[in-house]
């Protein structure tokens, strides 16, 4: 059953119960006259209508109010006729809600409430501001908008009536119907047939500005910020995991997801590196399900009359129903609720207020809207919002990897007219090792503007001095990054999945070594090291298993590349500390360049990791470092991480290589 015809199904049984006054709020007001008309002939009612316009309809029920022969041009007078028809009549009133302010009519319309034998009388309109003597004698409908399968109606007679032959496949079909739901009738049939007209195809400009009809529907509001969908999932360098968790959900906001009771997606909240990709990560899942997005910020909410900053909130989250489905896209949310902090007296009342309910919308709200929040910090982050229940995931960005920052370069240089292959993508990436793809995006523009300057394109040593000038977010805040970074790691899912590690770590515990290479399943590290980037292919090792022992790297990497020689890698603070010995020169130096740059982290372990391998080094090992300079060699067992070790990384945050040969 549709909701209409449910909404129906119980106006029929409110009249048959004697309710002589229903308030119906509704924007698409032709609609539901044509389907009350049809239910005023089921019931055998003689239907009546009443405007501004129009005055009473038929005009032969216009019966004179005192012997006046006016017409009946007045809600007042109106009010005051019908109580003088007689006969079974069904009333329906349009623009009533303009006199409501009126004494008389809300005399009137108390009176009409209250009498179980009157003729009942239906009042349509968008929005009712009742007088508190109406809200407690009267019934206020909402009444539905066109549903799926009113909207597929509506689709298929504008594919029927388009001049040129149109084809269009069952899923598209499916997407271009989703993405009107949330519009009268009429401009769901003025949106078909203007994407239609002229086309003989249909493509994603045809979902794009389809999508963009809703924006009418925020006309007049600063609290909600339209954003037109130009990105897609391919303008964003990486974040596999994230693309493909949101394309597994968008099924399940289809008609035949709701029939089957599946339970509806309500969002994600984006963690991660300042200019790594949030912002454009919402914007491209908007464009994967088809919905429109919208920006709320927070801080145009808050209002100094008392109450008010509540109401807009109210009023933001109305609009939002009325519109899905949709995405309702807030950035920077640790800056939202800004006022939850510190102890219950300097807690902001208002914002705890608006907090609250905006939790329990988050949780108990039906209408398709997929929220997708970011955040850059952790710390200003109320717990009650990171509990399930309010996000179906959360998601930690990190730092683009080296094949995120070439997919990175190749977008920005393309974007910018210049061809990707005519860069040494390898050595760009390499380079900005570190790097956010917002710092990427700023090193290619500025190239690309002093280039400009001198009439040419930007070559490869434009692109690399460039990239000298800048200095990363990574280095300036590198304490919170790290903390970030470590605080995501037990917490949030990462955006960028290496789809080999749960499967190498399991053989690993199970077998005690890496599983066979699979074709379908390359390694990480591979392609850095046949471009000749060892440093690179180190960091992916690491980044993908973790916990690395030095012996572990070497002889994996050493199937590709030569990692075993005379150089060894030792303390700076003290060369007797011996961190591994046994390596090929250039393989050395490429692990101390990480280490060196805070791209690798140092962890110290028991030497029981090194033993259970197999291989330890033939010099006395070291427990714990001392602050006085050593005699003689000594080992101390580290493996390598990507995360700094709790206690900090002191004096192992700087090592040297020593070539022995």
């Amino acid at each position: 059953m549709s909701l209409m015809q449910e909404t129906l199904d119980e106006i029929q049984d409110r009249l048959n119960a004697k309710e002589s006054l229903i308030i119906l709020q509704s924007d698409d007001e032709p609609r539901w006259v044509e389907a009350i008309s049809k239910l005023a002939q089921k019931m055998e009612l003689n239907l009546a209508s009443w405007s501004l316009s129009t005055s009473l309809v038929p005009p032969d029920l216009a019966l004179s109010v005192e012997g006046d022969d006016h017409l009946i041009d007045t809600a007042a007078h109106f009010l005051e006729a019908i109580t003088q028809c007689s006969g079974r009549h069904l009333f329906l009133a349009k623009d009533i809600e303009h006199f409501l302010e009126e004494p008389e009519v809300i005399r009137r319309l108390q009176d009409q409430a209250q009498n179980f034998d009157a003729s009942p009388l239906l009042l349509i309109g968008p929005q009712f501001k009742l007088p508190a003597s109406l809200t407690k004698i009267c019934t206020v409908l909402q009444l539905p908008m066109p549903d799926y399968e009113e909207l597929a109606v509506c689709l298929k007679q504008a594919l029927m009536g388009s001049p040129d032959k149109i084809e269009i496949s069952e899923s598209f079909f499916d997407r271009m119907v989703k993405g009107v739901i949330g519009l009268t009738r009429h401009q769901a049939q003025r949106a078909f047939s203007r994407v239609l007209a002229g086309r003989t195809e249909l493509g994603e400009e045809t979902m794009t500005q389809l999508v963009s009809e809703k924006r009418q529907l925020l006309q007049g509001s600063d609290l909600l910020e339209f954003h037109d969908l130009d990105e897609t999932s391919d303008d964003i360098g990486g974040l596999d995991g994230l693309k493909d968790w949101v394309q597994r959900r968008v099924k399940a906001f289809s008609p035949d997801a709701q029939k089957k009771k599946i339970g509806q997606p309500k969002g994600v909240l984006l963690l991660g590196v300042q200019g790594c990709g949030k912002s454009l990560s919402a914007r491209v899942i908007a464009r994967q399900l088809s919905f429109p997005l919208v920006r709320l910020d927070f801080g145009n909410l808050l209002q100094s009359g008392r109450g008010s900053s509540e109401s807009n909130l109210r009023e933001v989250l109305r609009m939002m129903d009325s519109i899905a489905p949709a995405v309702l896209w807030i950035e920077e949310m640790e800056k939202a609720f800004s006022g939850l902090e510190g102890g219950d007296e300097d807690k902001d009342a208002t914002v705890t207020r608006m907090f609250g309910h905006f939790l329990t919308w988050m949780q108990e709200h039906t209408a398709p809207i997929f929220v997708v929040a970011t955040a850059n910090s952790v710390d200003d982050l109320p717990p009650e919002l990171l509990r399930r229940g309010r996000f179906d995931e959360l998601f930690f960005i990190d730092l683009p990897n080296f094949h995120e920052r070439k997919h990175i370069f190749q977008i920005h240089l393309a974007k910018r007219g210049c061809n990707p292959d005519d860069f040494n993508l390898e050595e760009l990436s390499d380079k900005v090792e570190g790097y956010s793809g917002a710092e990427i995006e700023q090193i290619v523009n500025s190239a690309v503007i002093d280039a400009y300057t001198y009439d040419r394109l930007p070559s490869q040593k434009n692109i690399l001095d460039t990239s000298d000038s800048i200095v990363p977010l990574s280095v300036t805040m590198e304490d919170k990054v790290f903390a970030l970074r470590e605080w995501a790691r037990t917490r949030c899912r990462p955006a960028t999945p290496d789809s080999r590690v749960m499967r190498m770590l399991e053989d690993e515990h199970r077998r005690g070594e890496l599983a066979d290479e699979d074709p379908d399943f390359p390694d990480p590290w591979i392609e850095p090291i046949k471009m000749g980037d060892i440093a690179g292919a180190v960091q992916e090792f690491v980044r993908a298993t973790d916990h690395v022992t030095f012996f572990k790297l070497q002889q994996n990497l050493n199937r590709h590349t030569p990692t075993e020689g005379q150089a060894s890698i030792v303390l700076k603070s003290d060369s007797n500390i011996v961190l591994w010995q046994g390596m090929e020169k250039n393989f050395a130096e490429a692990i101390a360049k990480y280490i060196n740059n805070k791209r690798l982290f140092l962890n110290p372990v028991d030497v029981s990791h090194y033993q259970k391998l197999g291989k330890v080094l033939r010099i006395p090992v070291l427990a714990a470092l001392r602050e006085k300079p050593l005699p003689r060699e000594v080992w101390f067992p580290c493996v390598m991480r990507i995360m700094p070790p709790r206690e900090g990384s002191g004096r192992l945050r700087e090592v040297v290589v020593i070539d022995e040969s």
